[in-house]
């Protein structure tokens, strides 16, 4: 229903194995097999009207699928079409999906019937659930033309809220449900519902009443039950949103009111503005439909998923998530026309409810179904000695590579020499207060600096107010000045010719140095613009005395809602240009200007800075209705432009040409709509280049308007706090063991009671070791950290299905019979067809976040008996990575009956030389383990110390940062990982840290440090040290 658009491409097999049922394979795509879902990336990459490959996300979600016509004149490959059979084909494109289920079946998808003309024409048959639907609709509109008002008002606002949380809350946990582990089909298929082998009661009256509304090409008992589920779902979906639709109706004529002060004028162009917001809304929802068809309307892709290529049409082209966005204007044409506060409230409750259902339901399943990790391929090794400021004695040779380089090892060098770009110019910039360190000078500069602007004076009391107020706009209108106009002057003159560079590289400094310093500066000026504003903003306004007089209401939530407006848009606009595009990057780093991309937000509008870049300011200006804040937010806008006009336009224009787009998605739409006369449309497009839409897109880089950033500021404070005050850290870690440790205790192991039909004595689980394992000084089998351990299992012919297996600490469990604390994610079914999405609430399912492999199982014969018995390799996320002693528990049946364990075997770090600190010392002992870490991929994970890591992502930098602390007590953000990206450059700075944190009397003097500066040294290793640990009880290289 309300769903960005999702009629995506999934992956598609080879034509001759996609025959299915005698059903040509119209539109799969040939280059992927058939189980396997093809990226929007390729699908975009394949036309050259599609938006870039790296827009992944909004590609999968604002594209309109249809299958196109030469798909199937490529399918009859060699025989001549005439122009007939081509529109017939085209036609029958057009009309025709294909839909592909989780585990591979494709199928042809019945055509469905548009929902409200079938449910209200009453010529057409209707099914037990229409007359439901209409039913409790009918009964509710009688409600509302018999109650008084007075009781229809409170009785039709609990109903109203009652089927949107059927709507929000209801049908999102059944989504997510489905989404996560495919729960309602796991439902249909364990109840029997539409298997008429199973013999369920309701089978029978399900065909019927799912039929009476299909077509022909739809049969009941062959179509999957994907498709069947799905239908089911949709008789709820058409019950919960005709009745939301139909109580909100209701609700708001019930507070239907004519204001006596206001005259006829008034009410006429407050009903005008209501209607025209209300014909916009049916608008955007039937070219909605027309673009996504039934299939997104009613979330068909939780359910399976359609082959068709993929088109931007329409609606979706004109507003991000118009269903959610744009699709909802009709409830502010409502309140307008009711003049109801009540109805708005309730109104903006509702569409925030539905924005909360965007985030927390559709998106992550829209992430997870189309937007998978890329694979990449192996990169050549590259080594930046200079990325890190160490000394020539630390420094590793790189190996030659070839003269001759291939066109995919090209693209990947380059795509190296852009990350190593990015890592070199950006280190958790001070962003307002985001990445804030209070150990930075810089920041704290800028915290001190706004602190006493802002604080100081609302705390001056000896002079008088006017004054204060003076200056307090005073101060604002000098910021803007200063950012806008003193800023934009620097910019144009680094555009023109490098003045600011010039400057640090006459003075001995480089380009990274200007960057740097012109980030703290711009970060400085646009945190001060708002904040300055914001405090002029406050020291005008007055609480006011009467909140219902006039329009003093309406001012703040407007205000308000343009605040928001701001935020959102300013998060967007960040989302996709980083932090580059924030600090005008290409202003001083031309190696990074590669090409737009019209990803995001951008692919709505060219400039959001131009539409809501000063959002905040005209919210902040209703909301305190002063002329001084009228004028400041007016000469900021005015500003604005002529910043965006005269500094960044001719940049952009200079640097990417013809590649700067003219018309954005609302301008085509507008263009494109057929209702509008074509002087309308030639008058719109005088007016767009009269206002230079033709701006490029990464002229918005200041967009990110720095008040848009307020869970930023949050997450800075919080930061300072942690870091100000370390025994908050110490009394949050304490309460998260304690709140484990309860948890632990509070646990409720589900087990099963009929234990006796099994022979306990045929269950049996061991470890399985390719070689002699390693043992401790107590004979103990010992693995190294992130080392895959195998698992061999037996079980009596009649095992649970669902059985699994578990690793757990020796010491957490206090029973052998039972398992009582959860697996964490842990764990592992025995069966290979068992999906970790279909485990029962029994066991803690972690699906989708671990690894791990299952071999199959096989009957073998033991002691003149039959028993199962299999495999299990556990490795990556099913393992733990800490030290430890650990055991293995064979569970029964989705439950946590123990039916088997495994002696305690250990899990530690290999051990290394502690004294041999040198660079490629370091650079060997991490190598191992650093492959670990990648579970051992040889698609991904380095063969040597100096290749380039590839594929890395945070559980991955995570593991590497934490063995490094295990191996030399150094911490580090996992964030340091993808700086480096490779085991030389971590053991550079690993010996780096170890020499700037080792205690002072193991510092060599500075005598010594010029005496090896002279001496000659190997380019391979450097003078031993002891680590850090060591020096810290007192070990000194230098005596004492």
């Amino acid at each position: 229903m309300d769903t960005e658009l999702r009629n995506r491409k999934p992956a598609s097999g080879d034509p001759e194995q996609d025959l299915v049922e005698g059903v040509p394979a119209t539109g799969l795509s040939t280059a992927n097999k058939l189980h396997n879902l093809s990226p929007p990336s390729a699908i975009a990459a394949s036309s050259p009207a599609s938006s870039p490959a790296s827009d992944e996300s909004e590609t999968t979600r604002g594209a309109h699928a249809r299958i196109q016509s030469d798909d199937l004149t490529k399918f009859l490959s060699g025989r001549e079409l005439t122009t007939t059979q081509q529109e017939n084909l085209a036609k029958e494109s057009e009309e025709t999906a294909y839909g592909k289920t989780p585990n591979g079946i494709i199928f042809r998808v019945p055509a469905t019937k548009d929902m409200v003309s079938e449910l209200f024409d009453m010529s057409k048959k209707k099914s037990a659930f229409d007359l439901i639907t209409l039913a409790v609709m009918g009964f509710q509109i009688f409600l509302f033309f018999t109650l008084p008002t007075a009781w229809k008002r409170w009785l039709f606002l609990f109903l109203f809220l009652f089927w949107r949380a059927g709507y929000n809350a209801g049908l999102g946990y059944l989504l997510k449900l489905q989404s996560e582990r495919r729960a309602l089909v796991a439902w249909a298929r364990e109840k029997g519902i539409f298997d008429e082998s199973r013999g369920n009661p309701w089978y029978e009256w399900l065909k019927v009443e799912l039929s009476c509304k299909m077509e022909a090409d739809y049969n009941f008992e062959t179509v999957p039950i994907e498709y069947n589920t799905w239908l089911l779902y949709r008789q709820l979906v058409d019950l919960i949103l005709m009745n939301d639709f139909t109580t909100y109706v209701c609700f708001a004529l019930s507070w239907l009111s004519f204001p006596a002060g206001a005259g006829f004028f008034s009410h006429l162009l407050r009903w005008i503005g209501g209607l025209i917001l209300v014909l916009f809304n049916i608008w955007v929802k039937l070219d909605a439909h027309r673009v996504v068809k039934d299939f997104a309307w009613y979330w068909g892709d939780f359910f399976f998923l359609i082959e068709q290529s993929l088109t931007f049409d329409g609606v979706f082209e004109m507003a991000p998530h118009p269903m959610y966005s744009v699709g909802y204007a009709g409830y502010y044409g409502i309140s307008l026309m009711t003049a109801s506060y009540m109805v708005l409230f309730v109104s903006l409750f509702a569409h925030a409810a539905q924005f909360a259902f965007l985030t927390l339901v559709e998106n992550p399943h829209i992430d997870k179904t189309y937007n998978p990790p890329l694979v990449h391929k192996k990169r050549a090794a590259v080594l930046n000695e200079q990325v890190l400021n160490v000394s020539e004695s630390m420094s590793y040779p790189a190996s030659s590579s070839s003269s001759t380089i291939g066109s995919d090892e090209a693209t990947t060098l380059v795509a190296c020499g852009s990350k190593d770009m990015y890592n070199t110019y950006f280190r958790r910039d001070l962003i307002v207060f985001k990445n804030f360190d209070i150990f930075r000078s810089t920041d704290v500069f800028v915290a001190l600096i706004i602190i006493y602007a802002t604080v100081v004076p609302l705390l001056v009391s000896n002079m008088g107010p006017s004054f204060i107020t003076f200056m307090i706009v005073l101060q604002a209108l000098f910021w803007r000045i200063f950012h806008s106009y003193v800023l934009g002057a620097v910019l144009s003159q680094q555009s023109i010719n490098k003045f600011y560079t010039k400057h640090f590289i006459k003075h001995g400094g480089t380009a990274q140095d200007a960057f740097q310093s012109w980030k703290s500066i711009f970060n400085l000026s646009n945190s001060m613009t708002y904040a300055t504003f914001f405090l002029a903003a406050f020291k005008m306004y007055s609480i006011p005395d009467d909140w219902t007089y006039g329009t003093v209401l309406l001012r703040h939530v407007l205000g308000f809602a343009l605040i928001a407006l701001h935020i959102w848009a300013s998060v967007s606009v960040f989302e996709v240009l980083g932090d580059f595009g924030w600090f005008y990057g290409d202003f001083f780093i031309e190696e990074s200007s590669n090409g737009l991309f019209y990803t995001g937000i951008y692919r709505f509008v060219n400039n959001p800075e131009k539409v809501m870049g000063h959002a905040a300011f005209w919210g902040m200006t209703l909301i305190c209705s002063s002329w001084s804040i009228f004028i400041l937010a007016m000469f900021s806008q005015v500003s604005n432009f002529l910043f965006l006009h005269f500094v960044e336009s001719p940049h952009m224009r200079k640097i990417y040409g013809d590649k700067i787009r003219k018309d954005a998605g609302v301008v085509k739409t507008v263009k494109a709509a057929t209702i509008l006369p074509q002087k309308v449309k030639d008058e719109v497009s005088k007016i767009r280049e009269k206002l230079g839409e033709t701006v490029d897109i990464k002229v918005l880089e200041r967009t990110r308007a720095v008040s848009g950033k307020a869970h930023d500021f949050v997450e800075g404070t919080t930061e300072l706090v942690h870091s100000v005050a370390p025994k908050i850290q110490e009394m949050v870690s304490s309460s998260k063991a304690l709140l484990e440790n309860s948890r632990e205790k509070l646990f409720v192991a589900r087990t099963w009671d009929d234990m006796g039909v099994y022979d306990m004595s045929q269950y049996s689980i061991k470890l399985v070791h390719e070689k002699s394992p390693k043992l401790n000084a107590n004979g103990i089998p010992t693995y190294e950290l992130g080392e895959r351990i195998t698992v061999e299992w037996t079980a009596p012919l009649n095992h649970g299905v669902k059985d699994w297996i578990g690793i757990y600490k020796v010491s957490s469990n206090s029973s052998y019979k039972a398992t009582n604390i959860a697996s964490k994610g842990r764990y592992l079914f025995i069966g290979k067809n068992i999906q970790l999405g279909e485990a029962e609430d029994g066991v803690d399912d972690h699906a989708g976040k671990g690894d791990g492999e299952v071999i199959e199982e096989e009957v073998v014969w033991v002691n003149d008996k039959e028993i199962c018995r299999g495999r299990v390799v556990f490795w990556g996320d099913k393992l733990p990575w800490f030290h430890g002693a650990f055991e293995f528990r064979y569970h029964h049946h989705d439950r946590y009956n123990v039916m088997a364990y495994t002696p305690p075997f250990e899990i530690t770090l290999e051990s290394h030389e502690a004294t041999d600190l040198s660079v490629p010392s370091i650079g060997q002992t991490l190598l191992p383990y650093v492959q670990r870490c990648f579970n051992l991929d040889e698609d991904t994970m380095p063969y040597n110390v100096e290749e380039k890591f590839v594929m890395i992502n945070e559980t991955i930098a995570q593991r590497i940062v934490k063995g490094i602390q295990l191996f030399y007590g150094i911490e580090f953000a996992w964030e340091v990982v993808t700086l480096d990206m490779s085991c030389m450059r971590l053991a550079m700075r690993i010996l780096t840290a170890i020499r700037a944190l080792a205690p002072f009397s193991t510092q060599p003097s500075p005598l010594s440090t010029v005496a090896q500066q002279l001496a000659p040294a190997s380019p391979v290793s450097t003078a031993p040290i002891s680590p850090v640990a060591h020096m810290s009880n007192g070990a000194s290289s230098t005596g004492g």
